[in-house]
């Protein structure tokens, strides 16, 4: 609780989110859907998100809908090993790659996804939008973690969304490479996804971990409770000591 205290003390408090957090507090507690009502605290949005809360925010009236928008840690793993393996197999039949050429390919991929997440999460997650949708996506996207960062059923990434990514860095990717070093280094940025929303959920509810998984909890936790204009890598800090976006010492 330090933590967050600290960093709501350096916010500054406006009678206007007062307001604003406290009618969606109200509205929070009594079950009704917050999605579609973000957007109404317009300029006081990124003072608010910034502060985090407990629980878990209902998004839709719906039942059904509110499902949809909820995604378990374990069905990444589920869905995405099979993907990698099929396509380091079409890898290996269609291309006759050896085992050090396809390595370092997928190892190439795997540093690529860790750049893709450090620019994914600093200039568009942690973009400041002002108008009524731009912050309601914005909520929905990323926002909302901020704002409830321990609702463990809206961590990972929904594999719907996940898959168009996916789909436009293959394109990319068949347009840029080589044929026969698409499919391990696609392989290797879906294994550094893989990575990704492991390490994030592990961040945020394992009990127990290794010193380096230590060291990236305390990292992204800074993030959450102090100060979120650093430690944009979560899976790792190459990009944040590469790029100098660290805390200050």
């Amino acid at each position: 609780m330090k933590k967050q205290n600290d960093f709501e003390g350096r916010s500054g408090d406006t009678e206007d989110l007062a307001c604003s957090s406290g009618r969606l507090f109200s509205e929070l507690h009594n079950a009704e859907p917050i999605l579609f009502k973000v957007g109404e605290l317009g300029s006081s949005y990124m003072q608010w998100v910034h502060r985090p809360a407990p629980g878990q925010p209902r998004f839709f009236r719906s039942p059904v809908i509110e499902y949809l928008t909820k995604t378990p840690w374990w069905l990444v793993p589920v869905i995405w090993v099979p993907i990698i393996l099929v396509c380091l197999r079409k890898a290996f039949l269609a291309f006759n790659l050896q085992w050090p050429q396809c390595l370092l390919l997928v190892a190439t991929g795997v540093l690529l996804w860790q750049l893709l997440e450090y620019c994914i999460h600093r200039h568009i997650f942690h973009a400041e939008p002002s108008s009524y949708w731009a912050i309601t996506l914005h909520f929905g996207f990323h926002g909302c973690h901020h704002k409830f960062p321990q609702d463990r059923e809206r961590l990972v990434f929904p594999p719907l969304p996940a898959f168009f990514i996916a789909a436009a860095i293959h394109a990319v990717l068949a347009t840029v490479l080589p044929q026969e070093a698409v499919m391990p280094v696609f392989a290797g940025v879906l294994l550094g996804y893989l990575v990704y929303d492991c390490v994030h959920y592990a961040i945020h509810h394992a009990q127990r971990g290794g010193q380096w998984l230590v060291g990236l909890k305390r990292a992204h936790l800074n993030h959450h409770f102090r100060d979120p204009t650093t430690n944009f890598g979560i899976s790792s800090k190459l990009f944040d000591s590469l790029l100098q976006s660290c805390p200050k010492p």
